[in-house]
Order: C-alpha cells, then structure tokens, then sequence
C-alpha cells in the first residue's frame, strides 16, 4: 500500500497545526519567527490528485518570490499579520487573496493538543486530575482565577440524599452542652405540636447547605481551590494584586483578631514583614509566608467583607502550608498558621457544619502540640537567644489551643481530646498585673478545673451532684472576679467573659431546668438565668455598641451558637408553669424585671434576623427562636407574625413518615438530661 504523503513543515504537524506549505517559510513559521523546514520525501514527490498540482504550481510561483527576500526582509514583517500571502492564480490574469482568521488560544497547552474543553484555570482541572498539574501552562498570560462563594466541590456525593445527611448530623451523639439538649428539654414543656421544627428540619435538608461554606468544607486539608496556588509565582501575584491594601490588612488584624487571639508574636512579625515589603521576592520561610497569608486574609474579611478576596488568601496560605513538613518535623511557625487556620475557618464559617469540621482539626493541632511539647515547660528549648522569653510565647500559644479546643467542645457536645495530665499549671510564677497576662498566669490555672467537668458533661451519662455544681461554681466565678479585677483591652475582656457565661451555663443546665429547680437547685437556676441573659447583652454589645472599635461583630462570629444557646435558654425560663421570678434571689445574681428580659429577647431576636439569608443555618435557627419566642406569654406577636411559617407550607412533606422521623431527631440525646 502507498504511504501517505507528508506535505505539511515538521513544526505544523507536530503541533497539529494546518500549514499553507509555503517554501522557505510557511505562513505560521515566518509569523513566529521559527525555522520552517520539510522532510525531503514530501518536497520530491508528486501530488496524488489533479486539483493539488494547480496549487501546487501556485505555492511554487509564492516560494519564489519569497525566496527573494532576505532574512532581514522577513524578520521585519509583521509577526501577527491577519491577512495570508497573496498568491497568483495558474492564468496570472488576477490574484487571489486567502484570508484566514487567527483566534487566541485560550486553552492550556495540552488541552489544546488534545482538542478538548479546558476550564482555563492555572492548573486546569483536566490536567490535575492526569497528575499534568505541573506542566500546565498557557501561551498567553491566564487571568486570575477568583473562587465564587461555596465550595467547588459538591457538599456530598451524587448518591448520597441531603436529607440523609442532615438528619446523620443530628443524630450524631452529642453531650448536653450542645443546643439541641435544650431543644428536648423544651420538647418536654407542655408545648403544642412543633410543626415550625419539622418545617425547620426539612428547610435544611432541602437547602443548599453548600453555600453556608465559604472556605471549603475540609479546609484547611485538602481543600480542592489549593490547586490555584501551586506555584509561588501565583501566591506571589496574589499578594502583588493587594500590594496597596496590604498595611491595611496588617492593621485590621491586629486591631482585632491579635487582641482576643494573642497567636503570633508581634515583633517578630513584624520585622519578617518589613523584610518581606522591601523584597518580596527574597526566599522565605513558607510557614512565615504561610502566616502572612492568614493575617492578609482575615484582615481583607474585616476590611470589606469581600468573600472571594478573603479566601483567596486562606487558600494560598494552605497551599504553603501543604509544602512544608509540618505534619512530622512542625515548628512553632507552622503551629502558629494552623491556630490562624481555626480562627478563620470560625470568622467566616460560624456554622454548625463549620464548627464540627474545626473539632477535627484541633485534635491534630493539639497532638501536633504535644509533640513540640509546648505543655511541659521543662522541655528544652534550642537555637534560641531569650530563653525566657521563648518559654512564655509557648505556654501562651499551649493556653490559646486549650482554649479554641474547650470552646468547640462546649459549643458541638463532643468531647475534649485533652488529656488532663497536660493541663499542668505553669512552673514558673507569673503575675497578672495586666489582662493580656491571662494567658501565662489565670487561664491556665482554670483550664484543669473547667475541662474536668466540660468532659464528664459531654462523655458520659452520669450527672454531677448538686454539691459538686456549687464547688465547680465558686472556683470559675472566683476565676472571672480576678479578671475583672485587671486592667486591659475591653474586646478581651468582653471575649473571656463570653466563655465563662458559656462554661457557667453548661455547668448549671442540667439541675437549672429541673421541675422545682427554683427550691431544690437555687444557685444553678438563678446562674443559669443570669449568664444566658448576660450572653444576649453581650451580642448585643458586639452587634450595636458604637463606641467599640469597628468591624467588632466579627470577634462575635466564634461565638454565634453560644449567643443562641443563650437565647433559647432565657425562653426555657420564661417557659415555666412557675413564676420564673418568684424565688428568692441569691447575692451573686443580678436578675433584671421579666419585661426587661422580654425586650433584651426582642432585640437579640433582631440581631439573629440579620444573619438568617446568610446561610441555611442560621436561618434554621432564626425560625426555631421565632417558634418559641410566639408562645411565651408577653411577646408582641405582631412582631413576629411576619417570621412565622405558614401552616399551609407544611403541605408538602418529602414522605409520609417524615413527621414521625423528624421528632425522633430531636429525641436522639442522651438521656441524663431528662428531668
């Protein structure tokens, strides 16, 4: 059989291009300026077909003109010429202009060799998923991909339900200092038929609860946008894009974020920093620039809000991070960005789903820090000049982990995973002469105490005696007179006080919401009453108090599901067949008039209306407070009859028995909390 032909140069047909076959230069090749050359055969031999010898004699005729010209003559044509050579017909009677359109090549490289879709990103989708990430490029400069709001990847696989999946969360085993222990115990009250909870159940399942994710779900390991970030040419056009902004950012951060979260030292970044904006392209340390990241990122969120910019940063960051051995040989830089991981990951994602996934990855940071053994004061400490120094920058860094990891337990009911054993005080004698000294000196001390009963609350059945509640009561309200007593930032005051309501209410639930708690259980009813009160002034405090610095609210977002447990714990006590102020008050309690109580609900009641279109979560939670706020004697219900569901909504059910399902969700907690 005859072989086929070859007329096309060696560069056209290797990269399957169409060429002219124009000699010495075919149109592509003189364009690009490349050498254009032909295998011998394909010059020699003869067209197969008589409609190719007329063109053939046509190219012969335009090759030798251009042979004409000198190599300095086709270097100065234009390299982007729209309009092909003019070639003479066979007669020379008239020309004939071919006229060829030339269209960008938007697609990477291989995608285009290979004729199929790119999504034109850096690296493109197609390439990452043939192990090609590393050889994707682009002909022409790509535009910067933005991550649009939700995770890229779906919230669960095709072939799993979303209602399966949301009620698999709430029957998910959880201590009674979550809010859905207070959901049952508000089932219990005589209440009519909770048809606003299945309508909240089922609002959830068929919500996106995709969108409530503005960082991915797994972040910050294995987040599916790290891929943008692969290279350090694009994390450094990153930071180049913000290049103006970037002081800014610096700022927010630790106008905000650093007060409550004392994570990095402040000097040593700073001089990192000063380093890095005179030459930015200086090798650093990919944890360093890792940090960098994270504070560029959540001071973008407090500067404007924008999601995009924000988690662009986060996700540059993890993609540093991911380059370095921190998993197996970590260093207090990598633990420091792992810590500003789970800030973030709660500033923007304070959702239930959010808040599980950062249970999670505290467990690694904890065993990450007891690796370094940051909870043993006595460990040595190498390559260091101030030893001293060194030595309270990591029992302060132990004391911000114990504290982010006690907080998630009492906010999702799951167990802490600190052994008590690390918990031992500090070995050297600190003093608290400021309220930033919290960290080193008081903290620590309480911590042993507060976990020693967060755990038995969330781990086990057995309920604590009331003699036990009274002692744990008198050491944390010990702890938080100590507090006041010192003077410091009003912002971390406000937090620290925030988490001992948290720790004192879950301590006071269980005797608190028991039938006669106002005789039997006195301290733990008022306690309880009192620091779920002081929880929605504190909300409204970050929300509406103005002589507070700007963009506090967001030093609130970590603290949503308390300001909620708060809120509906205040409706259980307004709920009561009993007179909730009868009862004598103790000393240490400063109830206010039950009207007062009723404002201070409606207002908080306003504050959760404004993040309820933020993400199914919220807006769950919105209408179940909106349900119990409409039956507590008092209440306006004009105010709330434009929140409340219509009953007509609740027509359309996903299956018969989905009623009968749905309540048994809400009865899937342990049961020591019974009354």
């Amino acid at each position: 059989m005859r072989a086929r032909e070859i007329h096309t140069c060696i560069r056209c047909r290797e990269s399957k291009r169409q060429c002219d076959k124009l000699k010495p230069f075919c149109s592509r090749c003189l364009r690009a300026g490349a050498s254009c050359s032909y295998e011998s055969a394909s010059t020699s031999s003869e067209p197969r077909y008589g409609s190719r010898q007329a063109l053939s004699k046509t190219y012969t005729d335009s090759s030798s003109t251009s042979s004409q010209l000198s190599i300095a003559d086709l270097a100065a044509l234009p390299a982007l010429a729209i309009e092909s050579q003019t070639t003479q017909t066979t007669n020379g009677n008239r020309a004939r202009v071919i006229r060829r359109r030339e269209r960008a090549t938007l697609s990477c490289t291989r995608c285009h060799r290979l004729k199929v879709k790119c999504d034109k990103k850096l690296p493109c989708d197609r390439c990452t998923r043939s192990d090609y990430d590393d050889t994707c490029n682009y002909t022409h400069k790509p535009e910067q991909s933005y991550r649009t709001k939700g995770s890229s990847l779906p919230f669960a696989p095709a072939e799993d339900e979303p209602e399966e999946i949301v009620v698999t969360w709430f029957l998910r085993r959880r201590g009674s200092s979550h809010w859905k222990a207070l959901l049952l115990k508000l089932e219990s009250l005589p209440l009519p038929e909770p048809s606003i909870f299945l309508m909240a159940v089922r609002e959830h399942s068929e919500g996106d609860c995709g969108t409530d994710l503005i960082l991915d779900g797994n972040y910050p390991f294995g987040s599916s946008e790290v891929f943008s970030y692969a290279s350090l040419e694009s994390i450094h056009a990153l930071i180049r894009s913000s290049e103006s902004m970037a002081q800014t950012y610096v700022d927010n951060y630790f106008r905000l974020y650093q007060v409550v979260y004392p994570i990095l030292d402040i000097d040593v970044f700073q001089e990192e920093y000063s380093k890095f904006r005179q030459d930015p392209l200086t090798k650093l340390d990919l944890r360093w620039l890792a940090q960098l990241l994270l504070v560029l990122g959540l001071g973008a969120f407090a500067e404007d809000r924008d999601e995009q910019n924000a988690a662009s940063f986060f996700y540059a960051g993890e993609a540093c991070l991911a380059r370095t051995p921190y998993m197996f040989r970590p260093t207090m830089r990598s633990l420091r960005t792992l810590c500003l991981m789970v800030v973030a990951k709660q500033v923007a994602n304070a959702t239930c789903w959010s808040l599980d996934a950062c249970w999670n990855i505290l467990g690694v940071i904890i065993r990450i820090a007891a690796m370094m053994g940051l909870h043993d004061d006595s460990a040595p400490i190498i390559n260091c000049s101030n030893p001293s120094k060194e030595c309270r920058s990591r029992r302060a860094l132990w004391s911000i982990i114990v504290y982010l990891d006690i907080h998630v337990s009492l906010i999702n009911g799951q167990p802490s995973l600190l052994p008590l054993q690390t918990l031992t005080p500090p070995t050297t004698d600190y003093f608290l002469l400021d309220l930033e000294d919290c960290w080193v000196t008081l903290l620590p001390e309480s911590f042993p105490l507060i976990l020693q009963f967060v755990s038995r609350t969330n781990s086990s059945d057995e309920e604590l005696t009331y003699e036990e509640v009274l002692q744990y009561n008198a050491a944390i309200r010990e702890f938080m007179q100590r507090l006041a007593s010192a003077k410091g930032s009003p912002i971390l005051r406000l937090s620290l006080d925030i988490f001992f309501r948290r720790v004192l209410m879950t301590l006071h639930w269980q005797k608190a919401l028991h039938e006669n708690a106002p005789l039997e259980y006195p301290t733990s009813y008022w306690s309880s009453l009192e620091c779920s009160l002081a929880m929605l002034v504190h909300h409204r405090e970050l929300s509406e108090e103005h002589n507070l610095p700007q963009n506090i609210d967001l030093i609130g977002r970590p603290f949503m599901l308390d300001f909620y447990s708060g809120a509906i714990t205040s409706c259980l006590h307004l709920l009561r067949d009993d007179t909730p102020l009868s009862a004598p008050t103790p000393s240490d309690s400063v109830v206010p008039p039950r009207q007062t109580i009723l404002d201070t609900l409606m207002s908080c009641h306003n504050l959760f209306a404004r993040e309820r279109q933020k993400s199914v979560c919220f807006r769950s939670g919105f209408q179940l407070l909106t349900a119990i706020l409409a039956i507590i004697p008092g209440i306006d219900k004009t105010l709330l009859q434009q929140q409340l569901p219509h009953e007509a909504d609740l027509a359309s059910k996903p299956n018969p028995a989905y009623r009968t399902n749905c309540r048994e969700h809400f009865t899937g907690i342990s049961p020591s909390f019974h009354a």
